[in-house]
């Protein structure tokens, strides 16, 4: 077996693209870096041999027809347990340094399958796993090299990232029901693994902040600090490149935000039909079956691109638009009357069908929203939702209630809509026990105590789960005067659309960090000692930081990744607000489904769906 090298940045970069896509912390450029280097240096027909990890990692970065360009023809999961042979390929294997990889790449090279193996993996490898390999590759000596390339996380966005933990729930809920073997400390130590290769991949090692209140964020923070300023200080010192701070922060600290609906394009599309890997799976009965499927990839589709972040109306008026252009196309495309018009319409055909392709792909989405926003009445829910979580809105509990109380009686109204707003009503509202208690009488009587135990659960603990006491951040502006007097002002100014008047915590906890003015008691540094700590608070009072990444144990929302982006480009010319460029992170992206299950799910774990 050939030793191993490390790769921080490969390079096939050019060094200005390598500098810029690191200077600007670009998640999507490093990645695929990564990935063109390993199909690109290997010459000839290629398998490509992946986990279920580094299978999401890299599906959103490439498609099988980006692949076959690079002369990938086979994709295969390692634990397939395929015994076919492929001795025409050559397999590049990119997967996570894990024992059981491990014991299956063992076992591949006991018994090859393949012309050769590339072996690349996704984090620092230990001195056992290589001296594993070696002794499974002595007979047949088939391994030609072997990488780190620091590629263990998904990259959603260029500042919007995810280290996937197939157990979130318990980050969110401890009590959830896990499969054997696993636990909160291994979900942690996932997590560890995929911010330590986001560090790599950057090559900065940032200074770490958490959030006091959260044993997870602390556990994070102890073992990220563990490992790079004490087990392998030399691997993640990168000299005088300046530090980044990163803040890891619990999903509790902001638990409106996962709550409501959505309605921007990509966070709404998230909410009412669910992403994976940048896929949307269609359901509306209008949607014919081969149409169902779609990519939604903003790195592939200009329009969605350029409409992630704008509101319902917006969208259904620029698809409008969108199907005006191409129905002028088709026109077109019909008056083919003469062998120049033949020759021009064999020209444009391709360009035409993908065209059409994106035509009914946005139409079919847009069909299914709409639906789902009339049949569910969730402009009238929304706007309720909007008040609750709004500090600026001018509500008092007694007449939060009667409205909440209202929307509850009405049969329009589905049970998770109604178990939200009871939720964000017991957020608003905290000290209003007696309140709180009626309107969860109100949805025991009404059957959801038996008929949906998840949902009832989840209203029943989410005080327990994201109350004052257990947040940091000052979630209704009621600790800050001056931010009070901003929320109202903003309020007296009104704002474009009634349904996305709610900003994230996070947009406030950035103003604060990138002013250092964030409260170092709430949010500490983990450090080797109260001095250390103590001498990076000072520096950055002198030089507030010039990138963070934040990280948000339990799972970020695409509305704080608009918030980022938002951020991202806020400053002068385009550049980040206050000098501090920002990536976003989370052990998933939440929809409301996927929060109220977790939130739900000890009394769920008979199974009971969502309902």
């Amino acid at each position: 077996m050939q030793p191993r090298s490390v790769a921080a940045m490969p390079d096939r970069l050019a060094d200005k693209e390598r500098s810029e896509a690191l200077a600007q912390m670009h998640l999507i450029k490093i990645l695929r870096a990564y990935m063109l280097h390993m199909v690109g240096e290997v010459p000839g027909y290629k398998a490509l041999l992946v986990d279920k990890d580094t299978m999401r990692i890299c599906s959103t970065q490439f498609g099988r027809t980006e692949l076959a360009e690079h002369n990938v023809v086979h994709i295969e999961r390692l634990d397939s347990n395929d015994s076919k042979e492929h001795l025409e390929l050559k397999a590049i294997c990119f997967v996570r340094p894990t024992r059981e990889n491990v014991t299956l790449l063992k076992r591949e090279l006991r018994q090859p399958r393949y012309q050769s193996y590339h072996l690349y993996f996704t984090n620092l490898v230990s001195q056992m796993h290589l001296q594993d390999l070696a002794e499974a590759d002595a007979a047949k000596e088939q391994v030609q090299q072997v990488q780190e390339f620091y590629g263990d996380f998904v990259a959603l966005d260029v500042h919007h990232f995810m280290v996937p933990v197939p157990t979130n729930e318990v980050l969110i809920n401890p009590k959830a029901a896990l499969p054997l073997g696993a636990s909160e400390f291994e979900a942690v130590d996932r997590l560890v693994q995929g911010l330590s290769a986001l560090f790599l991949a950057l090559r900065r090692r940032p200074v770490i902040r958490y959030q006091r209140s959260s044993d997870a964020a602390k556990r994070l923070a102890e073992g990220l600090h563990s490992l790079t300023y004490k087990q392998q200080p030399g691997v993640f010192d990168f000299g005088s490149r300046s530090s980044p701070v990163v803040l890891l922060l619990d999903r509790c600290d902001d638990p409106v935000t996962p709550l409501l609906m959505q309605w921007t394009y990509q966070a709404m599309i998230h909410e009412l039909v669910g992403i994976r890997d940048n896929t949307a799976v269609l359901t509306s009965a209008k949607v014919p079956e081969q149409y169902r499927e779609v990519v939604v990839d903003p790195a592939s589709d200009e329009f969605y691109r350029s409409h992630l972040f704008a509101n319902y109306g917006e969208v259904g008026l620029s698809v409008k638009e969108l199907v005006d252009k191409f129905s002028s196309q088709s026109a077109a495309h019909k008056q083919v009357s003469s062998l120049d018009d033949m020759r021009r319409f064999i020209l444009e055909h391709s360009d035409f069908s993908r065209a059409q392709a994106n035509v009914t792909k946005h139409v079919n989405v847009v069909t299914q929203l709409s639906e789902a926003v009339a049949q569910r009445s969730l402009m009238d829910v929304s706007t309720l939702e909007q008040d609750l979580s709004n500090p600026a809105a001018p509500l008092t509990a007694a007449t939060a209630y009667e409205d909440v109380l209202s929307m509850l009686r009405n049969t329009a109204i589905s049970n998770k809509d109604r178990v939200r707003l009871v939720m964000l009503f017991a957020l608003r509202f905290e000290s209003e026990s007696q309140r709180i208690a009626g309107l969860l009488d109100f949805l025991g009587q009404a059957g959801l105590r038996n008929s949906s135990p998840g949902l009832f659960a989840a209203a029943q603990g989410i005080l327990q789960y994201g109350g004052s006491d257990r947040r940091s951040g000052d979630l209704y502006g009621g600790g800050n005067i001056l931010l009070k007097a901003k929320n109202v002002f903003k309020g007296l100014q009104g704002v474009d659309n009634v349904y996305t008047q709610h900003q994230p915590l996070l947009s406030e906890t950035l103003r604060l960090l990138a002013a250092n003015d964030l409260n170092a008691a709430a949010y500490p540094y983990m450090a080797g000692s109260q001095d250390e700590a103590l001498n990076w608070q000072a520096a950055y009072r002198q030089r507030p930081p010039t990138a963070a990444i934040v990280f948000i144990v339990g799972g970020s929302t695409y509305e704080e990744a608009k918030a980022a982006a938002e951020w991202n480009s806020r400053g002068p010319g385009g550049s980040p607000q206050s000098g501090m460029r920002v990536l976003l992170g989370g052990s998933s992206v939440l929809n409301s489904d996927a929060f109220l299950k977790a939130l739900g799910a000890a009394a769920a774990a008979a199974g009971n769906e969502l309902r």
